[in-house]
């Protein structure tokens, strides 16, 4: 019986069962050992391709169990009631290649008891075969040196230098097979855009335009959307229609002396005890090689991405606090479960759940992995000279291109 068809970005490939599993214990919950745990947990491919599976177990026949949970590399990512004959199934889209990840599912009992795991490991070969990376250029922009917008021109001018990139126009997205242009980069960053995804420049918004990328997204392909292009989520169907990004800014800016940083630790004041969660969010592909520091003391590390100087404050992203909890231990925990994502960073200053402002998109059936950067600490250009952290804005860039390839 298929109790649930659902999404979670990780995983693929050679089968090893593995017993004795403590990641991760709920809170309130005890691991017992002696506790009856799951059986013939396997894997299959869904469809065509084979970077969709589909993940099987059954449960014991015991009184006392009240359901399971499936975990993936230690972390909770579905927990299933009791069914009729005990059979479960969970599906996997757009796993990654060339990566080793544990799924392990424990069964909860009365008492708040909690059996050891019984582990998969999954890991399929990475695909050797050159992957093309596009960036969108809007119509009013017939080449890379003809953005209007200095932020637009900069990140342009750096993509232009890296390996396997080509330039394209919104007609042209019909005839990018995901096959070969593996993933897509939409960055529009402008003073006086006004709010709303309807509002982008360059028949980005344009009905063609979004047939076109939701058509890519269908086929597999995967998008990095930044700064105002984050919008785009609401008509390629990533996000509810009511949950577009709220927090926004299109002004001139100003300047100040404190640097703008990005926040992976999600509810630092709720980390000892709390009834929320706590999220580190910093052992994520897209934070390799990246240093985290302190710069502006606030007791933990972020990273930086603008020094002092003028900033144009170009917020696009989600307050986690409009959709509140719902059935979850907190607002972060809602919108991820609510869109099928995981939030990577909010703000640097912010210690609590508030805003969604770097997001991971899992794949599902209707779309690729899409990643959205909405924070306004994320700018290509500094308009006051140079920024001292370009190399962050860089770097972590070419990980998110690369982890969406």
């Amino acid at each position: 019986m298929k109790l649930t068809k659902s999404t979670y970005s990780m995983a693929a490939g050679l089968v090893l069962l593995l017993t004795g599993c403590s990641e991760y214990t709920p809170n309130g919950y005890t691991e017992g050992p002696i506790l009856p745990t799951v059986s013939s947990i396997s894997y299959s491919q869904i469809g065509a391709s084979n970077k969709n599976i589909s993940i099987s177990w059954t449960l014991p026949s015991d009184k006392d169990m009240t359901g399971c949970s499936l975990y993936c590399d230690g972390t909770e990512i579905q927990t299933f009631g009791i069914n009729s004959d005990l059979n479960y199934s969970y599906d996997v889209y757009g796993v990654p290649l060339g990566r080793e990840v544990v799924y392990t599912v424990k069964v909860k009992y009365t008492d708040n008891r909690l059996s050891t795991g019984k582990s998969i490991v999954i890991n399929l070969p990475a695909d050797t075969s050159t992957k093309i990376r596009l960036y969108l250029l809007p119509d009013d922009a017939p080449t890379a040196a003809d953005l209007s917008d200095d932020d637009e021109k900069a990140a342009a001018a750096w993509f232009a230098q890296q390996p396997d990139v080509k330039f394209i126009h919104p007609s042209e997205i019909a005839n990018c097979d995901p096959k070969t242009y593996s993933v897509m980069w939409i960055e529009i960053d402008r003073v006086g855009l006004p709010h709303g995804w309807e509002n982008l420049p360059g028949n980005i918004a344009a009905e063609s335009t979004i047939t076109a990328l939701r058509q890519y997204l269908a086929n597999g392909g995967n998008l990095y959307l930044s700064n105002m292009a984050t919008q785009l989520t609401v008509p390629l169907g990533i996000v509810p229609d009511n949950m577009a990004p709220t927090v926004f800014g299109n002004g001139e800016g100003g300047s100040g002396d404190d640097v703008w940083v990005i926040n992976p630790y999600l509810g630092w004041d709720f980390r000892n005890g709390s009834d929320q969660g706590f999220y580190d969010r910093t052992l994520h592909e897209i934070y390799k090689g990246l240093t985290l520091e302190d710069p502006n003391n606030y007791g933990y590390a972020n990273l930086p991405l603008i020094g002092p100087g003028h900033r144009e404050d170009h917020n696009c992203m989600w307050d986690c606090n409009l959709y509140g909890r719902g059935d979850q231990r907190d607002v972060i925990k809602n919108f991820e479960v609510t869109t099928n994502s995981l939030v990577l960073a909010t703000w640097g200053h912010v210690r609590d759940h508030c805003v969604a402002g770097l997001v991971d998109f899992n794949p599902n059936a209707e779309h690729g992995r899409c990643v959205a950067m909405g924070l306004a600490a994320y700018e290509w250009n500094q308009n006051s000279g140079t920024n001292p952290y370009q190399h962050n804005v860089e770097q972590l860039t070419k990980n998110i291109l690369d982890y969406l390839k």
